[in-house]
């Protein structure tokens, strides 16, 4: 009986522990776990969510209405301590499948086969209160994103982690303007671990072996500057170790004449588009840090349309020290790529003429062009300082044009040289551009090539240019009254005699002159190497200077 009594008692411990123990556990599971592991906030960040439901047997978690923000009410919106980017996150719907609660609860650490993230809308704010040259913080961005998602837990560990219609946005802090916006991303994350071990892997991508991106649209908005930067259909694939875009479009916000009445000043107007654009062998991470580090890029299409009215006047400011290679080594965002290829481009310059009313159309098309050695790293410049551009084309649809430009990337006064050889065309093709732009008409004449070879910097060009042609007779033009262009017959009659019609002359040597630019320096490098060559055409032609 005793025993009997005894047994009773052991039974009825056992499942009063038993009931203590499910009821301690369901109180810790869904009460204290998400406040005190997945849910867990730190000093700078606040977390809220509606609520957590939990089934321990499936092992399954919805999370609804997560929100994660800064909680800088204990500090000032300008107070210099606090980092200089911050996250708002917003999540309609977390749900988890196959989580281990045990290891939760017992380990510190949520391991789990599937996390989907519904519509989530992430926020990065950027602190401009904080100078970047202060931070000066060399800690990785997904180390600082380990140490906000980690907290007190030991180890996050998922098969997969789905993201679908994410919205992302970067603004200024704390209530600014949204510098870039993106939209619906889809985003595949396989075999995660978070942990020590792993916070510091750079093979992995967000602590994920593989990943997967695509964005369907970003938008930039340009600072003090009339444009939108717009891309569109975004990929990137970790496994591959590629990133691609579909298109990039740099877009003015007016058309063309209210632009300029806008800007008040002689100003060119862009007008870029870029199509199907692949990155290879790209370092993934540094992508999503925001730098850009590939191998090559190859570009299918390129279109850059420009438009200048000369009607109004020029802006006495100094583009000293604004090459193209100047500028690209003060972006902010670090760009190392070995190789850049256009297939298929486009230049097409239009300039209204303030002379003559009418606008002048210079246009290269079935471009291919080469860039070697694009960045701005510091390591990359001192093993090689020198950016080359090879450009093959057709000038005015037909006339074969190929050049070479080397932008010396270390240089301080802006070095640069340039070569290059137009073949040969009817002369008259060019009247296209000399009408409406110089009041020039070409009668005759033939164009065998034109050569040219320049060094420049930030004050000077220097070189030699050698044109050979035959045949040569121009018209000089005058605008009537009604518009019409005239020819003015004396001054036509005096440009023949002072013209030499060829070069080599008749039993004479070929003339090959040299130049000596000096900068305009409100205009552009390109503008600068346009006025070079043209200056050694003049010289050869036996015009320079006389018919101003």
């Amino acid at each position: 009986m005793k025993k009997l009594i005894f047994l009773l008692i052991l039974v009825l411990l056992a499942a009063g522990g038993l009931i203590y123990y499910k009821k301690w556990r369901s109180e810790f599971v869904h009460k204290k776990l998400p406040e005190l592991v997945f849910l867990k906030s730190d000093s700078l960040y606040r977390i809220t969510y509606d609520s957590v439901d939990i089934d321990e047997v499936e092992g399954e978690i919805v999370i609804r209405n997560l929100q994660l923000f800064p909680d800088s009410t204990y500090k000032k919106p300008t107070d210099s301590s606090l980092p200089r980017n911050l996250m708002r996150v917003t999540v309609p719907e977390v749900y988890i499948s196959g989580a281990q609660t045990d290891a939760a609860v017992l380990n510190k650490e949520v391991i789990a086969a599937k996390i989907k993230l519904t519509h989530p809308v992430v926020t990065m704010f950027n602190n401009q209160h904080v100078e970047k040259d202060k931070s000066n913080d060399p800690t990785p961005t997904t180390f600082k994103l380990y140490e906000i998602l980690l907290r007190g837990l030991e180890k996050i560990k998922v098969d997969t982690i789905l993201i679908t219609d994410a919205d992302y946005h970067i603004c200024k802090w704390p209530n600014g303007d949204t510098l870039f916006s993106g939209s619906k991303i889809n985003a595949q994350l396989y075999h995660i671990n978070i942990s020590d071990s792993t916070s510091t892997d750079t093979s992995r991508v967000l602590f994920a072996e593989r990943a997967s991106l695509d964005v369907d649209q970003a938008l930039i908005h340009g600072k003090g500057h009339p444009y939108n930067y717009r891309l569109k259909n975004i990929q990137l694939l970790s496994g591959e170790r590629s990133f691609a875009i579909k298109s990039m479009h740099i877009t003015p916000l007016l058309g063309e004449a209210a632009f300029v009445h806008n800007a008040k000043w002689q100003t060119d107007r862009l007008d870029f588009d870029f199509y199907n654009l692949l990155f290879k062998k790209v370092n993934v991470q540094e992508i999503l840090n925001g730098n850009l580090i590939a191998d090559e890029l190859s570009i299918n299409k390129a279109e850059f349309k420009l438009f200048r009215d000369k009607n109004y006047p020029m802006k006495k400011e100094s583009l000293v020290g604004r090459y193209p290679q100047q500028s690209f080594l003060k972006i902010p965002v670090n760009v190392a790529i070995k190789k850049v290829i256009i297939q298929q481009g486009l230049i097409q310059y239009r300039e209204k003429e303030s002379l003559t009313g009418n606008t002048g159309l210079v246009i290269f098309d079935d471009i291919h062009a080469t860039l070697n050695n694009v960045t701005n790293s510091p390591a990359d410049l001192r093993k090689n300082g020198i950016c080359t551009v090879h450009f093959n084309s057709k000038f005015l649809h037909n006339i074969p044009l190929t050049a070479t430009l080397q932008l010396y990337l270390n240089s301080k006064n802006g070095k640069f040289a340039v070569n290059g050889n137009m073949g040969s065309l009817d002369a008259t093709v060019l009247n296209s551009l000399s009408k409406p732009m110089a009041l020039v008409e070409v009668n005759s004449g033939t164009v065998t090539s034109l050569d040219f070879n320049l060094m420049g910097n930030d004050n000077r060009i220097k070189g030699l240019v050698r044109l050979l042609y035959d045949d040569l007779k121009i018209r000089i033009l005058k605008k009537d009254e009604n518009g019409d262009l005239k020819t003015k017959k004396v001054m036509s009659l005096m440009a023949n005699i002072i013209v030499k019609n060829a070069n080599p002359g008749k039993n004479k040597p070929v003339r090959i002159v040299s130049v000596s630019h000096p900068r305009d320096i409100y205009r552009s490098i390109f503008n600068f190497i346009w006025k070079s060559i043209f200056e050694g055409v003049q010289k050869t032609v036996g015009i320079d200077g006389k018919l101003g």
